[in-house]
């Protein structure tokens, strides 16, 4: 007789930096990603946070096929290149930062060069004989000499000894506007060399990249993986259940519908719903989760996001009134406007998303300088919003503007979770009012 393997919860159900083992592949996205990896084109993986992009990765490409590097709103493309040739055991020294003389005539500038001893393996390529330099220094080797701010260069390197592996930018959302739009040129030299990079982002509109760089068309394969679809969250559901001898027939339609179409929250409910049965491991004999064991985790998980999203709310609104120097007027205080306009707003247009047209029309109804609310200076914002996030260390970011569509989506799937269970009313009454002072009356007419 065989014995039944044990499985602990947090193995089957859950958002883990692991692949789980309710993982399901789909084949519109699985099969799609493998293929994209074969035809030569730069990848590009992208949805909503929380929306499986990172399992995908771990699913289909083993370890040793790829080197990873981790962005941050720091990183720059030096630190992501250096990154990578330390992770491919590729040696180099970098310049001096200062000039420094050598005895015959030579000199290395400022910058962010670097050289890689020459073997015999670069053959045919320039060479660079360091010389005997005025400071003592008495050694002789033979180098080549890169910038590694040059794309063209860094392909070179690749070439010679990247062992064709594929390199992987996870958060590329966290760089800043300036850095990915530098990465989207970059690319098209990397594509042309055939050096893979895929690119891992929370955004939820097409041709993000292209946006940067429109020679990028045609040279990427772009792989969403929303949406998931109610056949998708069954099944996950089945085969996590299936591994811990659980049921839940119960409550898998009310599990579904309140998950507003996030594999991440569906994840962290089940997770919560086995947890609140007592099951932390396949249980002996099956178990049958109740209606009751659901409301305690969605009652636990909305706990949870709140902490997170209230305070990125309130990090969000928290600005400087200072009076513009080119205007000579107060702030309109658009973060404060649109987080009250988040809080107040039906929730199926925010489900829907939100057109700029009617962000302008919403903001000048309960702003109390109405006349001052001008369409450009909305649309700065707007085209902001990522960066804005960004400086107020939000991490990852909770909306997105798309310029293509004009329109504001919500890209942390977590959020639509939590604004339907949370009390909105008392989130957006502790949220502090930059013009308290100046409104002239309570704003009528919203709607929750």
């Amino acid at each position: 007789m065989t014995t039944k393997q044990v499985y602990k919860t947090n193995d089957v159900f859950g958002v883990r930096s692991k692949l789980i083992a309710s993982y399901i592949e789909r084949e519109a996205v699985d099969q799609a990603f493998r293929e994209a990896l074969t035809d030569g084109n730069e990848v590009i993986v992208y949805g909503s946070s929380k929306q499986g992009k990172t399992s995908l990765i771990l699913k289909n490409l083993p370890e040793k096929q790829y080197v990873k590097v981790e962005c941050s709103p720091q990183t720059e493309p030096i630190d992501i290149y250096k990154s990578i040739l330390r992770q491919l055991n590729i040696k180099f020294i970098e310049s001096e930062t200062s000039e420094h003389k050598y005895e015959h005539g030579g000199k290395v500038s400022a910058g962010f060069k670097i050289k890689i001893p020459f073997t015999g393996t670069t053959a045919g390529l320039d060479a660079e004989l360091s010389d005997k330099s005025i400071t003592g220094l008495s050694r002789k080797e033979n180098f080549v000499e890169y910038n590694l701010e040059l794309a063209q260069d860094i392909s070179e390197i690749l070439k010679l000894y990247g062992d064709d592996k594929f390199l992987i930018l996870e958060n590329f959302h966290y760089l800043t506007l300036e850095v990915q739009e530098t990465l989207a040129y970059d690319l098209r030299v990397f594509q042309d060399q055939g050096i893979i990079f895929v690119i891992l982002g929370i955004w939820r509109e097409a041709n993000r990249l292209v946006q940067f760089n429109g020679d990028l068309l045609d040279r990427i394969t772009e792989i969403p993986v929303e949406p998931w679809t109610k056949s998708d969250f069954l099944k996950v559901i089945r085969k996590g259940a299936a591994l811990l001898n659980v049921d839940f027939a119960e409550v898998e339609e009310d599990l579904i519908e309140g998950s507003f179409d996030s594999i991440g929250v569906v994840q962290e409910v089940c997770k919560y719903c086995c947890m609140s049965a007592g099951v932390a491991q396949t249980a002996g004999s099956p178990v049958r989760i109740t209606k009751d064991h659901l409301q305690a985790a969605i009652d636990k998980k909305t706990s949870e996001y709140g902490v997170r999203h209230t305070r990125n709310f309130e990090s969000f609104v928290d600005i400087a009134r200072k009076t513009s120097n080119q205007s000579g007027k107060l702030s309109l205080a658009f973060p404060y406007y649109f987080i009250r306009l988040l809080l107040t707003t039906e929730f199926a247009s925010i489900e829907q998303g939100l057109l700029r047209s009617t962000l302008l029309e919403e903001i000048r109804r309960m702003h109390h300088r109405p006349d001052d609310v001008r369409s450009g200076d909305l649309g700065a914002f707007l085209h902001n919003i990522t960066q804005h996030q960004i400086n107020k260390k939000i991490q990852p970011p909770f909306v997105d503007y798309d310029r293509g569509g004009k329109v504001m989506k919500i890209i942390d799937s977590s959020l639509y979770f939590f604004l339907r269970h949370c009390e909105r009313e008392k989130i957006l009454a502790d949220l502090p009012d930059p013009f308290a002072e100046e409104r002239p009356g309570p704003t009528t007419g919203e709607l929750f």
